[in-house]
């Protein structure tokens, strides 16, 4: 059906508005939702994936078949490897973590990237712990905001007993002395924010990222957990919590990252499936613990000093310093942390330090995303009719007082939209709690996992022509199917009521991968939605479809030069916070 709707959009909407007014219900539901639709592997129209390797990505998971095979579907673990033969571990043992290796020698090409001096690892050489130092005696460095001094809580009693929470410092300014302090005696881990504005070697090796992965932008947190101390030093609280330090709760991240461990070792606990698959930033929330127990993980593993670890968008994790002295007794973890050839140093002794590159392409550039910008180009062109008036649409703000405004049928779609993107999907396992996951039997890019899918930009130079661009306009074709199928103003307007008006609209939640969402778009009388007659919402829905599906070009357009003049305002701001710093 993908080939009949690219070439005869028309017909088949013809043939879909037929299925549609057979199949119409009361509650305004297009039609039963079939998902046969969707292409078979829609990570195919990516910058990387058509052989022409980039350096770094190369360097950092040099076997990027399996890379493409991961990407948003499962985590994928790439080791240091002192070797030539680039091993990889097989897939059928579904415990472990899939893994590849990449050799230094790879890596030792990347020097140009970050200017490092002839006998510096490019990638060990980002940052040290000593760095970490300076940055934290740089101007406007706020705790709470710039830093943070945390650590995981485990609630021991009362009607919580089990949960788990991040528990910070509470003041706003400490000096160095007192973060150390609280640092190697109190177990807090130090996190710093937005470190690619604070250090030049981060902001290049980001760039360079969001250049080879098509990502608007990559931002780049720092993470150091202190060791295990003696056991003369303990604790009675680490004595209680088995000797293990945390500074997080096991959470999910609403963008794909990669993890670089630079020094110290650090064990990792990953879910072999997304929680919520490629979850938005509205959708994030802290996992209980009781849907904690049905997360089905990977053995947990060490990273090293020069691992490489990707992570999906909505996939749990945590991670800690252990006890190793026990563990390199058991010869477990010595031999997959094997010191440095030539090395002074042993980089695997002394706190963890690890970076994650966050890619934010994962919530601000999806096929949802196309399909938003395809309705504001919609409506730009057509006339833009009021669905409910204000003398309908009326409701209470934060302050009490009586608001009122028209709704228009583009803030309608918006919503509509955003709803299906985030309807339960069968890869969504910690909403199926009751059953076995099995992602292996399962194609998550199926249904409205299509709509969660992130798109690559800055693609000027193939738009219309190349086999990338028609692969990324036919998976763009099927989430277009999907939303016509799948169309519900009775879901929408309980999806507004459940998610976005308790507690009241906040804007950074209400973007729904579309820039240009304003309160004027608030729905603030979801239930007056059930009330549209049907007749006319299948009329609206046919217009959108017939103009978006021959508008693709437009919307990525659009969405393109959104994206570049998003990363040349970024970029133009770190520069002027790297100067500033006297980076």
């Amino acid at each position: 059906m993908i080939i009949l709707l690219y070439h005869h959009g028309v017909l088949t909407f013809i043939i879909l508005l037929l299925l549609h007014l057979t199949l119409a219900t009361t509650d305004n539901e297009v039609c039963s939702e079939d998902y046969n639709d969707a292409p078979s592997n829609s990570n195919n129209f990516y910058a990387w994936s058509l052989g022409d390797y980039p350096s770094l990505l190369n360097a950092l998971f040099p076997n990027l078949g399996r890379f493409q095979t991961a990407w948003e579907t499962h985590p994928l673990l790439s080791r240091v490897s002192f070797q030539q033969e680039q091993d990889t571990q097989p897939l059928d043992n579904k415990q472990i973590i899939p893994t590849i290796q990449h050799n230094r020698q790879l890596i030792s090409q990347l020097k140009l990237i970050n200017n490092q001096h002839q006998d510096e690892d490019p990638i060990l050489s980002l940052l040290s712990v000593d760095d970490t130092a300076l940055i934290l005696t740089q101007p406007d460095m706020t705790h709470g905001n710039e830093y943070k001094l945390l650590k995981k809580i485990i609630i021991q009693d009362g009607p919580e007993k089990g949960e788990e929470y991040n528990g910070m410092l509470p003041g706003t300014q400490y000096s160095l002395q007192d973060i150390l302090q609280h640092f190697h005696y109190g177990a807090f881990s130090l996190i710093i924010n937005k470190v690619e504005q604070r250090w030049r070697r981060i902001a290049n090796f980001a760039h360079q990222l969001e250049d080879e992965l098509g990502v608007v932008e990559v931002n780049t947190n720092l993470y150091m957990t202190p060791e295990v101390v003696s056991e003369k030093d303990r604790t009675n609280e680490d004595k209680k919590n088995g000797n293990v330090r945390e500074g997080f709760e096991a959470h999910w991240d609403w963008m794909d990252v990669i993890i670089v461990q630079l020094s110290g070792m650090k064990r990792w606990s990953v879910a072999r499936e997304s929680s919520i698959y490629l979850s938005s930033k509205d959708q994030k929330r802290k996992p209980t613990s009781k849907e904690l127990k049905h997360v089905q993980r990977y053995d947990d593993f060490t990273l090293c000093p020069g691992d490489i670890l990707y992570i999906p968008r909505g996939s749990i994790h945590n991670a800690s310093t252990i006890e190793f002295e026990h563990l390199q007794e058991s010869n477990s973890d010595l031999d997959s942390c094997p010191p440095y050839p030539n090395d002074a140093l042993d980089r695997r002794v002394g706190p963890s330090l690890h970076l994650t590159f966050g890619l934010l392409e994962s919530n601000d550039a999806t096929i949802e995303t196309l399909l938003h910008y395809a309705l504001d180009e919609y409506h730009e062109s057509s006339d833009n009719e009021i669905a409910v008036s204000a003398s309908t649409c009326s409701s209470l703000n934060s302050h009490g007082v009586a608001v009122s405004h028209d709704i228009r049928w583009s803030s309608v779609f918006h919503h509509v939209i955003a709803e299906v993107a985030r309807r339960a999907h069968i890869c969504d396992h910690i909403l199926q709690t009751n059953r076995e996951p099995s992602s292996t039997d399962i194609n998550c890019n199926e249904g409205t996992g299509i709509l969660r899918k992130s798109v690559p930009l800055m693609l000027d130079d193939i738009i219309g022509s190349s086999q990338q661009y028609l692969n990324l306009k036919q998976t763009y074709m099927s989430g277009l199917n999907i939303l016509v199928s799948s169309a519900n103003l009775t879901k929408t307007a309980t999806f507004i009521q459940t998610h976005l008006l308790k507690p009241p609209p906040d804007d950074d939640a209400l973007i729904f991968h579309y820039p240009s969402y304003s309160q004027d778009d608030v729905i603030i009388c979801p239930e007056a939605l059930n009330g549209l007659p049907g007749d006319i919402f299948i009329h609206q829905l046919k217009s959108f479809n017939q103009y978006a599906s021959e508008q693709f070009d437009k919307a990525f357009a659009s969405l393109n030069n959104w994206g570049k003049q998003r990363r040349q305002d970024d970029r133009q701001q770190q520069r002027i916070s790297l100067d500033r710093v006297g980076q």
